[in-house]
């Protein structure tokens, strides 16, 4: 009789344990502090067996019940368009998916590589906030440029890129008259280059594609910067 309250006390102690265990490990999931080490390295081993992926920046991985929420950022070539970036994050995506299990859903990033971004509008003074354009309006904007050049018969597609985020890059292809030459082009070309970078849309460079049609043959030359 006299080991009753020894032993219960024992038991209460344990209990006692037990509780706090289950209220720290909830606590931890409450608070994102849970990481599953081996989650981690197998989600960063999948998304770096991608060819098109350099280098995997961060894995963050959040509990939630028995599984997890994955958050990847990784890098890849800078020169990628937005729409291979976008195929690279859906297929690294799937992949987690279907290979590591426990993965609730997964938010996959991918920027290019040694890009910096830059916060958009921080450094802008307030008063030249109303002066940045979208890229709807420097596309618009460069179509009215170009299509404005007597020598230009067609503007067949204008794309605005955004390098570091603040700086406009401007790609045009268009149709000159089939009885130009590639010099006379050319000087087309550069005129029309220089009348983008002169303008007020806030282009910083920009490349202009000829289609040079004859009735023999069709020849295309491209001018950079």
């Amino acid at each position: 009789l006299a080991a009753d309250p020894a032993a219960g006390m024992l038991v209460a102690g344990m209990i006692a344990m037990t509780g706090a265990e289950i209220m720290g490990e909830s606590v931890k999931q409450l608070t994102d502090a849970v990481t599953d080490e081996d989650l981690v390295r197998d989600v960063e081993m999948i998304a770096s067996a991608d060819a098109d992926i350099r280098n995997v920046t961060r894995v963050r991985a959040r509990q939630v019940g028995s599984s997890a929420l994955v958050d990847v950022e990784v890098t890849a070539p800078p020169d990628f368009s937005a729409s291979a970036m976008r195929a690279i994050e859906e297929r690294v995506r799937v992949r987690i998916l279907s290979d590591v299990s426990g993965v609730l859903d997964v938010e996959v990033r991918a920027t290019g590589d040694n890009v910096v971004f830059c916060p958009l509008l921080s450094a802008i003074e307030d008063s030249d906030v109303d002066h940045q354009m979208s890229a709807t309006e420097v596309e618009y904007a460069a179509r009215e440029i170009l299509e404005a050049d007597s020598d230009v018969k067609s503007v067949e597609g204008v794309t605005v890129h955004y390098q570091d985020t603040v700086l406009i890059r401007v790609d045009a292809n268009i149709c000159v008259s089939s009885n130009a030459t590639v010099s006379e082009a050319n000087s087309v070309a550069a005129r029309l280059r220089k009348n983008l970078l002169d303008s007020d849309s806030n282009i910083d460079s920009a490349n202009i594609f000829l289609d040079l049609n004859t009735p023999i043959i069709q020849q295309k030359k491209v001018l950079s910067p």
